[in-house]
Order: structure tokens, then sequence, then C-alpha cells
């Protein structure tokens, strides 16, 4: 108690040399004011333990700046007041002391004379409660360091998961409510203000993954272990993106799962370089492969030209020679496309400059068999004769994929294709050069294919397709610092549009 010390103001030196004594006696500190009450501060007010003060020292003023420190107190605290009275019968001077200290609210009465007994026992009892005022405020300061401490940790937790891109959500079993923080709202494609309902979480998931979801969550519930997922999920524009979703139940006292609580993470990328990395090790495999197969069958085409020219030297027959000829520079073609479709990143000639009409000749001699059967009608609109500096072989080999693809486009019911050839400028770079345009009224290419035909392995064709040809194409324009670019519709008057821009002076690598 001695660290509350207990404050007397009385103007009577007898009154303060027995308060000081008695409460000494009792191992009570006092401290004596001087009669004036102003140096009683706020913070002097929430240190001691009591006040006593003697009744003709309540002035206006005193009990004005002790109202106010009064009422101005924290929660916490109650200071006692003690206020010491006359003992004498009531009279107009009393009572007018009685009504002067009604500001001061709740107080205690020590009549005079003084008992000392009377006098310890009262400012022992105050002391007691005040101590139970100190030990709330205590207590209010520990839990409010407590608070302090556990918003700044939730703080740090809710930085990391938002650097981490990491979203909390808690699941209310038995009411079906779902609470999501802003992070788990982004991965799965929603704002911050946008609802995001169970039923949004449901449906959002791709349909071959919905078994395996509701599978974990089974177990978490059966097992009591945490629920772990990796799904996709479909966003609000379509896009897919893969989850993983860790979880675990809480149980109440029955031991009845009543809530679901975990966090969640857009592992996307991961996927997409995974799938990268995957589809860098098939092309290693095949440029292996691709090796391998180009020099077997160099070998055999160099056997076959090798027989060719030596019967068209020992044939007298004029038509013969001429046929063998034919058959001798197509076979060498076929060594050309050979060498460019399987080893497309190695220079196998120099450069030239071509015209565009010689281009498409070459492709359309190549695919006449395969357009008159499928009875595709052909139209030329060549409006340049500038010739362009390429590597005509690769070149031949990306038209070549093109107009195959619009002859496999409009099938067995044929068609139009229109290939064209004019002058034009890269608006990305100012430079001028050829665009060659290949187009079809085929069934036309959908959004999603759209934004993947350019991706190795990617194909519509099932088995009949290697998902290379496009891949290669484009490969081989970005070497001539060129441009492919397309475009496609699948509804009325469906079809799509191949453009192939090359610069004049590109090629010369």
């Amino acid at each position: 108690m001695n660290n509350h010390p207990v404050q007397v103001l009385t103007p009577s030196g007898g009154d303060v040399e027995l308060i000081t004594q008695s409460l000494a006696t009792a191992g009570l500190q006092a401290c004596i004011f001087p009669p004036s009450v102003e140096n009683l501060t706020p913070a002097e007010r929430d240190r001691v333990g009591a006040l006593i003060i003697a009744e003709e020292a309540l002035s206006p003023g005193v009990v004005a700046h002790l109202s106010h420190l009064l009422q101005s107190q924290p929660p916490w605290s109650d200071l006692p007041v003690l206020v010491l009275t006359s003992g004498e019968n009531e009279t107009q001077e009393s009572i007018e002391r009685q009504c002067t200290r009604l500001p001061l609210g709740y107080h205690s009465l020590l009549e005079r004379p003084i008992r000392p007994g009377t006098l310890v026992n009262t400012v022992e009892s105050a002391i007691r409660a005040r101590k139970r005022q100190f030990q709330v405020r205590d207590a209010m300061a520990e839990r409010d360091r407590a608070l302090i401490a556990l918003r700044q940790s939730e703080e740090r937790l809710r930085l990391a998961a938002e650097t981490a891109h990491i979203g909390t959500w808690e699941r209310d079993l038995d009411a079906g409510n779902l609470q999501c923080s802003d992070s788990c709202k982004a991965n799965f494609g929603r704002k911050p203000d946008d609802p995001f309902t169970f039923e949004d979480f449901q449906n959002a998931i791709h349909p071959e993954d919905c078994a395996a979801v509701t599978a974990a969550l089974g177990a978490a519930i059966r097992e009591r272990v945490p629920q772990r997922a990796e799904y996709r999920v479909f966003w609000p524009d379509g896009s897919l993106h893969w989850i993983v979703a860790s979880g675990r139940i809480l149980f109440n006292a029955n031991g009845l799962p009543t809530t679901l609580v975990g966090v969640v993470l857009d592992v996307t990328e991961r996927h997409i370089a995974m799938d990268t990395l995957l589809r860098t090790e098939k092309l290693a495999a095949v440029g292996r492969l691709s090796s391998s197969i180009a020099h077997e069958i160099n070998n055999l085409l160099e056997c076959v030209t090798n027989l060719l020219y030596l019967a068209r030297q020992a044939t007298p027959d004029q038509d013969a020679r001429e046929y063998l000829a034919v058959a001798e520079r197509e076979l060498r073609r076929v060594a050309d496309i050979t060498s460019q479709t399987l080893r497309f990143h190695k220079q196998q000639s120099a450069p030239r400059a071509i015209l565009a009409s010689e281009l498409f000749d070459d492709c359309l001699s190549i695919r006449q068999d395969r357009l008159s059967n499928a009875g595709i009608i052909v139209e030329r609109r060549l409006k340049i004769t500038r010739p362009v500096l390429c590597f005509e072989g690769e070149i031949r080999q990306v038209l070549n994929n093109l107009v195959g693809n619009a002859i496999d486009a409009m099938g067995a019911k044929g068609g139009r294709m229109l290939l064209r050839a004019r002058e034009s400028t890269d608006w990305r770079t100012g430079r001028s050069g050829l665009l060659l345009t290949v187009a079809d009224t085929g069934s036309g290419i959908d959004g999603p294919n759209l934004r993947r035909i350019f991706e190795a392995f990617f194909t519509t064709k099932g088995i009949a397709g290697t998902g290379l040809g496009l891949w290669v194409s484009q490969e081989i324009v970005e070497r001539h610092s060129g441009r492919l670019g397309v475009r496609s519709r699948t509804e009325a008057s469906s079809g799509t549009v191949f453009t192939l821009f090359l610069p004049y002076e590109a090629a010369t690598r």
C-alpha cells in the first residue's frame, strides 16, 4: 500500500498531525498538501490511494477543480474521497457546506473529533478498493498491450500473405457461409468488392476436378486430418487457373464439424513453367530425333537421286529422260523440304531475292492435286513485282504449311482460297516489306484455340497433327525479322486469314 499514498488537504495543523501519526502507526503513508488544491494534477490523482480533505477547505474554486479531476478520471479509476466534517449539531452553515460539496459526487464522511481507529479502518477500506482499481488498470494495460501485439502480428501475417498472394478463407459448415480475404478472391479472379459465395466457389472448379475436391473434404472430416487439394478453376473471364488449397476442420465439444478454415494460392505460373519445361524437353528430344531422321532420309534421297541421274543418262528415249529429270528435280525439293522442316534452326542456303509469284507458284504446284480433288478455287491477287531478300526454302516451308492448313480447314466441301501479295509497312518498326496473305473460307478457329495455335505441340487435328507446323513457321518468320499474324471467325461467313510480313532487306544474316 505504501506505493499509493494518502493525500491530506486540511488547514488544521492538529488534524494533520493526528492523521499522519494514526496512518503511520497503521503502516500507511500520508502526503500533506498545502491549502491550495491546484497542486493536485491528473497524474497525481491516478497515483494516490485516497484523498482526505477538510470540509472548510472546500472553497468554490477547490470544489470546481476537484470536480473536474473526478469527472475526467479514466474508466478504471474511482478515487476515494474522505471529507472531514464537524461533529456539532446541524446548522445553517453545515447545510451550506453540504450543498457546496455536492459536485464531488459520492464521498465518505469522517466526523470530528477524529477517532484514530475509525480513521484507519475507513482509509484501509478505501485503499483496498483503490488497489483493486489499480489491478483493473494493470489488467487493462496488459490486455491493450496484448491486443496491440496481436494486431501487429495479424498485420505482419496479412502483409506476408498478400505479398505471397496467399488468400485466407473460412466456411461455416452449418450455415454454409463463406468468408474470404481480398487475396482469396483475387486467386479466383474476383475483385475485393465482388461477392463470392460457396456456390460461386463450387461453380468455378473445373468439372473434372470436382470429385477430387469433394473427396479431399470428406477425408478431412472423417479422418480429422488437414485437407489439401490442387485443382483447376475458371475465372469469370473464362481463363483457366491452378489453385492449391489447404484447410483444417474445426469440431465442437460434441465432436461435430463446425468450421472449415484454410488458405489458397494461385500456382498457375508454376504449371506454366512445368508445361514449358516439358515442351522444351520434348523439343530437345525431337531435335535429336530429327537429326537422325534427316541423316537417314537424306542418304536415301541422295541414293535415289543418283539412280535417277544414271537412268536418265542411260535411256535414249527423250520423253523418259524428261520425266526422269522432273523426278530428279522433285526429289531435290523433297530433300530441301525435309532439311528445312526437320532442321529448321540451321541455315541451309544463302538468301536470295525472289518474287512473291515464284513463292506461291512453287507452293501451289506441290498442293495442286489436293486442291483439285477438294474443289477449292484459288484466287491470286499479286499487286507487287518487287522481290524480297529471304531464305526461299524456309519461306516456301511457311507458305506450304499455311496453304496446307487452309486446305484442311475447308475439307471435302471445298471453298475459296485467296493468295495475295502487296507492299506494306510494319507500323512497329517503320520498315517497308512484302505482305503475303493466305485466306480460306473454312470452319475457322475458336477463341481459346486461336490464342494457342503458335504453341509447340498444340494441335486441333488429333493424331493427324504434330503441333509443330505453325510453331516452326513463326520461328522462321522471326528469324527474318518478319511478323506472322492471324484472324479467324467461326460464325457465319467463317474462315481464317494468315498474314506474313517480310522486310525487303531483312534476311542478311
